[in-house]
């Protein structure tokens, strides 16, 4: 904390005092629902290690993130950057403390026994994506102002005779959150409820004023009539017909069925097995409109491949997914996280062989760019 509260200091020392009361002006007052402003009793200095000592009480961790967003707001965005990219490397080692790197830093260090969520998300800046949106704004998914978004997830998790799983959900729901989702959370669900959660969550009147949706779930499953299939949270006593088919999420929310997401991406995370094999081998509107567009559809594992889990942990493609977009989200597009994601997994050699892993992203039919602008 010491290095972080340095580098906002050495930030504080380029503005000039009168953007300095502005920087003081904004902490007083609302910037967004979720930050609360400092009272002014307690700003009243023109001390720049005291503004920051106030910061740290009142934002702890956070100090640095507000910091960047105020400047932000002041057009100070050189100075933002900078100073993003500073906090980046001084909270480097506190983020490696007691858990291994974050993907693509420090030579790309697996998951281990050890591993714990990232303790924060890169927040995008605003300069970043006004330039996304000015240079390729016919390949991209423009996304709608935060103050008027109604973003939507739907995170289901069945827990039973599935250890690590309550991990999962956890992480899972953590992340959507820090991404801006309104989460609707269901655990242990048989397959008949996995059915009417979907389509409940289809029908919700939220979707029309939302620019992108998550559909998450996590759940025993199988290759069952040649179709990857959800198994309900009480199979082994409910019998062999308590199942979800996957491909049933996207019947359920494409135009037909939930026009308040037409041309808008729907984004679909599968952490389940799809068969019994192991995944490695020792050897050497009013117009026509597509009936199905916009999704993306990330698994896993391959087809016809069991996926594991750290009893403790989670499973390791969720991990994955946390470390990635956590470190990545606020610069790639989607399809670049699921591949960043997919190196990790594929790189991670401390995993036996039988517990080789795969990631898949299949039913692609996103013809533009997702951008999840974090913080935006």
């Amino acid at each position: 904390m010491a290095a972080t509260k340095r580098v906002i200091v050495e930030a504080l020392d380029e503005l000039v005092d009168k953007e300095l009361d502005q920087f003081i002006w904004q902490l007083c007052n609302p910037m967004t629902e979720d930050i609360k402003p400092i009272p002014r009793a307690r700003l009243q200095t023109t001390v720049r290690h005291e503004v920051v000592d106030r910061m740290v009480q009142q934002y702890s961790a956070n100090a640095g993130n507000i910091a960047v967003k105020v400047l932000q707001n002041m057009k100070q965005n050189d100075l933002a950057i900078d100073l993003e990219r500073k906090l980046k490397e001084v909270q480097q080692p506190e983020q490696v403390d007691g858990r291994n790197a974050p993907v693509f830093v420090c030579q790309q260090q697996p998951i281990q026994s050890d591993w714990k969520r990232p303790d924060r998300i890169i927040l995008c800046t605003q300069e970043f994506k006004n330039k996304i949106l000015r240079d390729n704004r016919d390949d991209v998914y423009l996304p709608k102002n935060k103050s008027q978004r109604k973003g939507l997830a739907l995170l289901i998790t069945n827990i039973h005779n599935r250890p690590g799983a309550e991990r999962d959900e956890e992480n899972m729901e953590w992340l959507l959150t820090a991404l801006g989702y309104n989460v609707e959370k269901h655990r242990n669900l048989s397959g008949k409820e996995i059915k009417a959660a979907v389509v409940n969550f289809a029908a919700l009147p939220d979707h029309k004023d939302s620019d992108s949706t998550f559909v998450v779930i996590m759940s025993h499953g199988n290759i069952i009539k040649n179709k990857d299939a959800i198994l309900g949270a009480g199979v082994s006593y409910t019998g062999p017909d308590d199942y979800f088919f996957v491909d049933d999420i996207f019947t359920h929310l494409n135009s037909v069925n939930c026009p308040a997401l037409i041309d808008k991406p729907k984004v679909i995370l599968i952490q389940a097995c799809r068969g019994e094999n192991s995944g490695a081998v020792e050897i050497q509107s009013d117009a026509a409109v597509h009936i199905e567009k916009d999704f993306v559809s990330f698994k896993s594992t391959l087809p016809d491949i069991v996926a594991y889990r750290n009893r403790v942990n989670g499973s390791y493609f969720i991990c994955y997914i946390l470390e990635v977009f956590c470190d990545w989200a606020h610069s790639d597009e989607i399809k670049e996280l699921f591949r960043k994601v997919t190196s990790c997994m594929e790189k991670d050699t401390r995993l036996s062989v039988p517990g080789k892993l795969m990631p898949c992203v299949d039913r692609m039919t996103l013809p533009k760019k997702l951008y999840l602008f974090p913080g935006l």
